[in-house]
């Protein structure tokens, strides 16, 4: 028999304010998290160390290996961090979770403040790898300081739409173990679908679309402008502005699934 649940009338800004600040707390506190989480970034850049070469964005027609692996690369990197710290971020607590929300916590405070620390993390992650990727790669920018801009946003936002595909896996959910399935297949889906590494023809490469991190390979390469002399890639022609809102679009569409499975897992009490 099941009864409707009578939350307690708190302010949702006090349970978000606790919530951040433990999961800020947990993140950042925690060696064993802290740590891994922004080696995650050097290790990546790493591997695009060895498969970039040098004069890439200046000659991609010269180097049309690397042209095409570099952005795709930087993009992967940016979306497998933010997947990897995202995909057991709600199941892993579940019993918590039903405790605290019987109890009275507000879901959606408790999303907000997943989120905010996500975010931070995926921001500070994200600038490592635009800052160290300026060491070795010679970017072809018009302008340094807007076409790098742009890079960064596009990862940023790559590792923001990532980890919202993770909460929302997260969410679905009930135990860490089961994501593993769902998180390879994600995983995969971003390599094959990229747009970059292989090409489809229709009606296969529509799952390009739904690919984020084809949007953030689409606006590096354009950024650097390599199709500039020969095509290599149609992605790279993609509009910008068009990716960028795609991206931010993923995030909105996530977190709000995310939020109404939470509150329909919750809506009741056994």
């Amino acid at each position: 028999m099941k009864k409707q649940v009578e939350f307690l009338p708190r302010p949702g800004r006090i349970h978000y304010k606790a919530c951040f600040l433990r999961y800020l707390r947990q993140t950042f506190t925690n060696p064993w998290t802290a740590v891994p989480l922004f080696l995650e970034a050097p290790f990546m850049l790493l591997i695009v160390f060895f498969v970039y070469e040098d004069g890439t964005y200046l000659e991609p027609w010269m180097h049309h290996t690397s042209a095409c692996a570099t952005g795709f690369l930087l993009a992967l990197a940016s979306g497998l961090m933010a997947l990897l710290g995202s995909y057991r971020e709600i199941c892993k607590e579940r019993e918590i979770l039903t405790r605290e929300v019987f109890g009275g916590l507000n879901l959606i405070s408790y999303l907000g403040a997943k989120i905010s620390v996500l975010t931070i993390t995926g921001f500070v992650q994200t600038l490592i790898l635009m800052l160290g990727s300026l060491i070795f790669i010679d970017y072809n920018f018009e302008s340094a300081f807007a076409d790098g801009l742009l890079v960064f946003i596009a990862l940023f936002l790559t590792n923001c739409s990532m980890a919202a595909i993770g909460l929302l896996v997260s969410a679905l959910l009930k135990k860490s173990e089961s994501a593993i399935l769902p998180v390879l297949v994600i995983i995969v889906m971003q390599v094959v679908f990229s747009g970059s590494v292989i090409e489809f023809d229709a009606p296969i490469n529509y799952f390009t679309f739904i690919t984020p991190v084809m949007y953030g390979t689409s606006v590096v390469g354009a950024a650097a402008r390599v199709n500039s002399v020969v095509e290599i890639r149609d992605i790279f022609d993609y509009n910008i502005w068009a990716s960028l809102a795609i991206l931010l679009l993923f995030c909105v569409v996530c977190y709000v699934l995310t939020a109404v499975k939470l509150k329909y897992d919750y809506r009741t009490k056994d």
